[in-house]
């Protein structure tokens, strides 16, 4: 029994170590041992996922590999000297053939400590030289020259960066009023346009009709001869000449060569 106490005295403590000092390294990560006590930060060997021991009264130094996107609000003067709110990010990762370098000389708290003075500093610098109204055209040249200084200025921070992004301009209301009803005016324009051409079009149509009216009559005028006159007057008298309640007199021919049709049936 008392073999059985003293085996469980030994056993116990023995499995608390063996897990205490189990640390995890996530996929995505890498990581350096510790030992305050002794020899300090481990930077012999880095750690990628999987599980690895160690004593309880050290630690592990982590850091994520993977890409990582911060994002500000920055406020900026634009070179006509317009207050306008920019949202920008910017996509970065450790080195991981660094990493012991960046324990030592930065820090985990690397991006606010070397990366965020200077990106929010470029942004409204960069941006000042440009007037509001080409911001958004010029976007992706704003973008790859904040992305080419910001490089420039951490580039022994033992940091790779993968993109600078503007993701949102924020315009004074003076502005997009002004635009609003600028494009309220081209708007307006452009139905005056397509009712003036809808006009246009119409007119076209009655001219067209109108030459058409014209063209017909000139055809008739020029069918109407005397002697075509004079047959249709005859087929008058023939048909005349068969009614029964009305009496004509035909006088040969009139001045214009035509046949005068007299109804003596009426009148006095």
């Amino acid at each position: 029994m008392k073999n059985s106490k003293l085996k469980l005295l030994v056993v116990i403590p023995v499995v608390w170590i063996g897990f205490a000092g189990c640390s995890v390294v996530k996929p995505g990560e890498q990581a350096m041992k510790w030992k305050p006590y002794s020899k300090g930060l481990m930077t012999e060997k880095v750690y990628k996922d999987g599980v690895v021991w160690n004593w309880p009264w050290n630690g592990m130094v982590k850091y994520s590999t993977q890409w990582q996107t911060f994002t500000e609000n920055v406020a900026v003067l634009t070179e006509d000297e317009l207050h306008v709110n920019l949202t920008v990010s910017v996509t970065l990762r450790p080195i991981e053939a660094e990493l012991p370098e960046l324990e030592l000389e930065v820090g985990s708290d690397y991006y606010n400590s070397v990366v965020r003075p200077e990106f929010i500093s470029l942004t409204r610098n960069v941006f000042s030289g440009y007037k509001y109204n080409v911001i958004s055209p010029q976007s992706p040249s704003i973008e790859a020259k904040i992305f080419e200084l910001l490089v420039d200025k951490v580039k022994d921070k033992h940091l790779e960066f993968d993109n600078v992004t503007v993701d949102h301009i924020e315009y004074p209301i003076v502005v997009t009023s002004a635009v609003d009803e600028k494009l309220a005016v081209e708007q307006a324009i452009e139905q005056k346009n397509y009712e003036l051409q809808i006009a246009e079009k119409d007119a076209e149509i009655q001219r067209t009709l109108a030459r058409g009216q014209r063209d017909a009559q000139q055809i008739i005028d020029a069918g109407l001869t005397p002697r075509y006159l004079q047959y249709k007057a005859l087929e008058v008298q023939d048909k005349l000449s068969g009614s029964q309640n009305a009496k004509f007199f035909f006088v040969p021919l009139g001045k214009d060569g035509l046949p005068i049709i007299i109804d003596s049936s009426g009148g006095n």
